[in-house]
């Protein structure tokens, strides 16, 4: 995990560890929980197609099929879900979570219809989230629906609350099941999502007086819904996984005011499609007004606007030598925090491959 691909030895028993992936393949998040006890939240790929937090369980020596309690899937993009059936497979005794809205009955007819019509193509997350519905229902394991407000997970002192979505929001996602569906005589495409991103489950991790707060993809609008209702543990977060890779849209400032600490560790996972890439400028600016331990797991848009120009000009003769930048900044990097439980120190935080401070 390291420049030399040394991850180091595993957590105390009584250590708290969240380690989060990307971009690469999309990104994932590990946490030890105490006692030897795994959650995965997400999946991402290496460049062979491994599921990168069964890469990292084993190479500090954990056995993932006996030590991952749980397994999250808190949406279905593509960045977010690639791997996934893997990891249900190998964390056999592991529970399975994901919001009510992927696990209806009309949701699971709509992929039915999809996969057996080959609407969408290989890399889709409707096709992995059906590969994970299969693996599940073949050995007879029931998931877990994670809803607003929702205990999913209770292991000794640890307790993983779901924060979204709202019954609001799942009441609206039933109402575009029909747009997964393209018209007669459309062209062949990839399946997007039914509303971007409103479906995220946002997790709130609570071990004593430690919490962290994972922001999935969740968007302004969910946002301000789960302030609304008040409904989240006491305390504060020391933790922020910043959501939607730190874009304005899943930004609502009062999240930083109500449920972080002040100057809370922001880790996010940058993200690259066409020539849109996040965070921006002035997303870093944004996430730093708010905190000077922001990290990312790699430099892909942190540069200044005239390197980013710089590298469009040599674009041509960078390709033409074999090397790409672009890929480089975006090539997998990891950030790992561990926290002594019951400590009142800070975090001690270690940055891997393309992994910076903000």
């Amino acid at each position: 995990m390291t420049e030399a691909g040394e991850a180091g030895s595993p957590p105390d028993e009584d250590e708290f560890e969240v380690v989060l992936f990307g971009p690469g393949y999309g990104e994932s998040i590990v946490l030890h929980i105490g006692s030897g006890c795994w959650v995965i939240v997400d999946s991402c790929i290496n460049d062979e197609g491994n599921p990168r937090a069964l890469e990292y369980l084993e190479s500090i020596g954990v056995d993932p099929a006996q030590a991952v309690d749980l397994v999250v899937a808190t949406h279905w993009h593509d960045d977010h879900i690639c791997g996934m059936t893997r990891l249900v497979e190998v964390c056999s005794k592991a529970n399975f979570c994901c919001a009510n809205a992927l696990l209806n009955k009309e949701f699971l007819t709509a992929v039915d219809a999809l996969e057996g019509r080959h609407l969408s193509e290989s890399g889709s997350g409707v096709r992995e989230i059906h590969r994970v519905f299969t693996s599940l229902e073949s050995k007879a394991s029931c998931p877990t629906f994670a809803t607003a407000n929702r205990v999913i997970h209770a292991r000794g002192k640890c307790e993983i609350r779901s924060l979204s979505p709202s019954d609001a929001v799942f009441r609206n996602f039933l109402q575009s099941i029909g747009n997964l569906f393209p018209s007669e005589n459309r062209t062949k495409t990839r399946i997007s999502s039914v509303t971007p991103n409103d479906t995220s489950v946002v997790l709130w991790i609570g071990i004593d007086d430690i919490a962290v707060l994972l922001g999935s993809d969740l968007e302004k609008r969910g946002w301000v819904e789960i302030l609304q209702s008040g409904k989240w543990p006491t305390g504060k977060a020391s933790v922020f996984k910043v959501p939607h890779h730190g874009s304005k849209s899943a930004y609502e400032p009062d999240v930083w005011n109500r449920m972080l600490e002040s100057n809370p560790v922001a880790v996010l996972a940058p993200w690259r499609k066409g020539g849109r890439v996040l965070p921006s400028q002035c997303d870093v600016r944004r996430i730093l007004a708010h905190t000077t331990n922001a990290y990312a797991t790699a430099s892909t848009g942190l540069s200044a606007p005239s390197q980013v120009r710089r590298h469009s000009m040599v674009d041509r003769t960078i390709r033409s030598t074999g090397i790409g930048l672009r890929q480089l900044v975006m090539s997998p990097g990891a950030i790992r925090l561990r926290r002594p439980l019951g400590s009142r120190g800070g975090w001690k935080i270690e940055i891997f491959g393309s992994a910076c401070k903000l």
